[in-house]
């Protein structure tokens, strides 16, 4: 695949007709390959277990050719500085053969957190883009038609209104937008922020909220349910990330169909945000055990009768908690393994971690070479030829059905708890501390090794490349919003937040009243703090900021 070269063209243009195709079903050395392989007779234990490529309960992968009928999307994740350098970076990945438009906000976009806090400042921007007001959206998306180019955000519930407000502004129906987000916030009260940020309760109805309200109304928009990804990594085993996952799925299905909807119209939606890990084997086994949970999920416990519910689709990211600083060029062999357990378990789209992870805000050339590794597994190395390729391995069977018992047995617990208690009382967090714990303990043995930590560690090496940007942009985007506050129409602005408030306020849900508060040039804190005052919690989540308004 070839991107555009002149400079002039739209390289988000470039992206709405954008088709990648297998390149060969050949061997390298010239042998035909089948689009799967199956055993000498399929009888029925074949058929429940496992069942072939496309058929329920799709262990065996999504669909019957897989990635010969549609190739996986090849992502990068792009954040940093302000929307106008961010913009430049996507601009750079898609011009390197990236498929997909993958955007990073920076922390405090992520908690809701405006860029003139006090508390911050030279935060902004570090570790992603800076978006707290749709204005800046547009900066950012400035000629991306939002009902023709997909984007992804690596962003919880406040995305989708934001995203939404600057459609509703173009003068676009929400019926027509497509792209993606990760509504998880409970991960958010897991993985970092704390229950001081996303409060266990709000974190969830926030997140129930944005996916009745995108359900009903943009039909288009993906949704990142469950956000498996920063769980796996906050310290979780395959097993853990099924098991938490899935308790995260079955309680929000469970909260969705008591306001009306079915499982047949939310679950065609959704998409496991998930790792994968160093363990090749064991990575391949759990999307394996993943899907087969899955379906067996959405059909038994829910009733599905949509084939679209039972087949999961995953969106998979390498693991950048098992990257090593110490000569971080040994990090694309990680990589390398990790995205070819994702491809070999059947992923529909794969975002690798770039080598500089460790060290800092990924670099272009990390970003290329990441978009150059996919590309070598696809095109060279035979990746996506044949589905489920280790499919009848006595050990890929046994590690997929150890896998899947194992997350069984701890979503009976989780369950049997109520997954908002274990998570409120500290139970989940503690689990994932003890797998830490026993990880460390094992490096510290040596029980357990990782090249570049506990052994084989260079003694001398040169400082490694980092990334570096003018903040500049930085600067002048922090001073914009500034200017805005003061220059908006005040009683527009301050109806809106008045709207946003008395639906979170009444327990309806607030998601129309928060795009409409972006569009009335609301920040993304000022509508989340709203949201925070009408739960009774502190409109300020770290006390340095009073609520703009009296609410009513």
């Amino acid at each position: 695949m070839d991107m555009p070269s002149n400079p002039s063209t739209n390289l988000f243009e470039s992206v709405e007709n954008l088709e990648i195709k297998l390149s060969r079903t050949k061997t390298w050395s010239g042998l035909e390959t089948d689009a799967a392989y199956f055993p000498p007779e399929r009888d029925a234990a074949y058929a429940e277990k496992l069942g072939d490529p496309g058929s329920y309960p799709f262990t065996r992968g999504a669909y019957p050719q897989m990635y010969r009928s549609r190739m996986w999307t090849l992502r990068n994740i792009v954040g940093y500085g302000s929307p106008e350098d961010t913009r430049q970076g996507l601009e750079m990945v898609l011009q390197a053969g990236g498929t997909g438009v993958s955007i990073v906000p920076d922390p405090l976009t992520t908690q809701s957190i405006d860029p003139d806090h006090p508390a911050f400042g030279p935060e902004v921007g570090l570790e992603g883009c800076s978006l707290p007001t749709t204005r800046d959206m547009e900066r950012l998306l400035d000629g991306v038609d939002l009902a023709k180019v997909d984007t992804a955000w690596h962003w919880a519930a406040m995305a989708y209104p934001l995203v939404a407000s600057l459609h509703v502004k173009r003068g676009q129906p929400l019926a027509t937008l497509q792209g993606s987000n990760m509504p998880d916030m409970l991960q958010e009260t897991l993985c970092g922020w704390g229950k001081r940020i996303a409060p266990t309760e709000l974190a969830h109805r926030t997140t129930v909220d944005e996916v009745e309200f995108s359900v009903r109304n943009s039909p288009r928009w993906a949704l990142g349910m469950p956000q498996a990804y920063d769980l796996r990594e906050r310290g979780l085993s395959p097993a853990g990330e099924i098991a938490l996952g899935m308790a995260i799925i079955n309680k929000t299905m469970e909260d969705l169909i008591a306001r009306g909807l079915t499982v047949d119209e939310v679950a065609p939606s959704l998409a496991w945000v998930s790792t994968s890990d160093i363990d090749f084997f064991e990575e391949v086994a759990k999307f394996r055990a993943l899907r087969r949970t899955w379906a067996r999920t959405m059909k038994e416990r829910f009733g599905s009768q949509d084939v679209r519910s039972q087949r999961l689709r995953i969106a998979c990211h390498t693991s950048g908690k098992s990257l090593v600083y110490k000569q971080p060029l040994n990090n694309l062999t990680r990589t390398a393994i990790q995205s070819l357990a994702a491809l070999c378990g059947g992923v529909q789209s794969l975002e690798a971690c770039t080598f500089d992870e460790p060290v800092c805000v990924p670099t272009h050339e990390a970003r290329e070479l990441a978009t150059r590794q996919q590309q070598i597994l696809a095109n060279e190395v035979g990746a996506a030829r044949v589905a489920d390729p280790f499919g009848g391995s006595y050990y890929i069977e046994a590690l997929t059905d150890q896998v899947e018992a194992q997350a069984m047995a701890m979503l009976a617990q989780l369950e049997e708890k109520g997954l908002l208690e274990a998570i409120a009382s500290g139970d989940v967090e503690r689990t994932m501390d003890d797998f830490n714990f026993d990880l460390q303990r094992e490096m510290d043995s040596g029980d357990r090794i990782m090249v570049g930590v506990n052994r084989f560690v260079p003694e001398d090496e040169p400082a490694p490349t980092r990334f570096k940007f003018d903040r500049t942009n930085t600067y002048a985007h922090i001073r914009r919003f500034s200017e805005l506050k003061q220059q908006r129409d005040q009683a527009g602005w301050a109806a809106s937040l008045q709207t946003v408030y008395n639906a979170a306020r009444a327990g309806n849900n607030p998601m129309q009243a928060m795009i409409d508060a972006f569009v009335a040039d609301a920040s993304i804190g000022e509508i989340w703090g709203t949201v925070r005052v009408a739960h009774g919690y502190d409109y300020d989540p770290y006390g340095h900021i009073l609520a703009p308004l009296s609410y009513t």
